[in-house]
């Protein structure tokens, strides 16, 4: 009854799934962490993934049991007004914090990679406000344009997979679990949290799917789907890269890439890998940002989240410029 402006707005089960799936390569894509296992990080990539799947089971089975409702609305629901309020700020922070992060390291991506002179501000300000825009056209717009970028996400890595195949030696993945077990439980705990376990903002979208109680199935092949892709990233740099040039470089994908050319006349693929990178990582804020709106709205009881994406994402952006000194 008085949620009237949630009710309008409708995405398909595949928007939805492919929406988990860009949100989970995000900025994984450019930050996979390398430097705890070594060149067993594809193992802890495949642990990791055994360790999200009963926990997304169990975001599908809330969302399930509540189809209607949102993440803010449950808590309150569940704990009521005051335990719900409070837990809901916990989660919009969460969801901001995430969102500062995922620009600072987009901003920090182009600078290091691209544009060493040009200032973050000015990066930061296109990829936010561009972020804003989007949420105020409202979520519909938001899951057709992903699913329009999303065959491009998946066009780009299976061809520098498969072009990187020259250039890899079998010799720098093995010998496999030559450190033991330890660093790579270690690993896939980092891997597991991040960005796997990050998904739960998707509680906050997933009652606008017009088929109910498919939220189980949307999380489950959202992220397997998108884990192979990253399997296949780690995959193509580690055996292009190999060790120890992939801890010392912060963007990995980016310089296995450089590696490629196609005998004389293609060069600049690292280009398309940038766009990849870049369009993932402004999907991932997006979310990020819409998850925050939606919870400020059902804090306050406003009627309609379509001008808190302006104020949100400019404090947003301005908590991305501090929240680290430098890479």
């Amino acid at each position: 009854g008085d949620i009237k402006y949630m009710r309008t707005e409708k995405i398909s089960t595949s928007q939805a799934y492919l929406l988990v799936a860009t949100f989970v390569i995000g900025t994984s894509l450019a930050l996979t962490p390398y430097n705890i296992a070594l060149q067993d990080t594809w193992i802890a990539l495949l642990l990791a993934l055994v360790y999200t799947t009963p926990v997304v089971l169990i975001y599908g089975s809330i969302m399930n049991k509540f189809p209607d409702m949102d993440l803010f609305q449950i808590m309150e629901y569940l704990f009521g007004k005051f335990i719900g309020k409070v837990l809901s700020f916990l989660y919009i922070f969460y969801f901001f914090h995430l969102g500062a992060i995922c620009i600072r390291n987009i901003t920090e991506y182009i600078q290091v990679v691209s544009f060493p002179e040009t200032p973050q501000y000015f990066t930061g300000l296109f990829i936010g406000l561009l972020a804003i825009y989007i949420i105020k056209l409202g979520l519909e717009v938001f899951a057709r344009v992903n699913k329009f970028l999303f065959p491009l996400l998946i066009i780009i890595t299976v061809l520098t997979f498969v072009m990187g195949i020259p250039k890899s030696k079998v010799s720098n993945i093995l010998p496999i679990l030559y450190n033991g077990w330890g660093p790579v439980l270690n690993s896939s705990y980092t891997h597991f949290t991040f960005p796997f376990a990050e998904t739960v903002v998707f509680l906050t979208l997933l009652n606008t799917v017009s088929e109910k109680k498919k939220s189980r199935k949307i999380f489950l092949v959202g992220i397997y789907s998108s884990g192979i892709l990253l399997l296949s990233a780690i995959l193509r740099n580690i055996l292009v890269l190999g060790f120890p040039n992939l801890t010392i470089s912060n963007f990995p994908s980016y310089y296995a890439v450089t590696l490629i050319d196609i005998g004389r006349f293609i060069r600049g693929i690292e280009l398309i890998v940038s766009i990849n990178i870049i369009v993932a990582g402004f999907i991932k804020i997006s979310v990020c940002l819409y998850g925050a709106c939606v919870g400020i709205c059902r804090i306050f009881d406003f009627e309609d989240y379509k001008w808190i994406p302006v104020p949100l994402g400019l404090l947003m952006l301005a908590l991305s410029f501090i929240i680290y000194e430098n890479t």
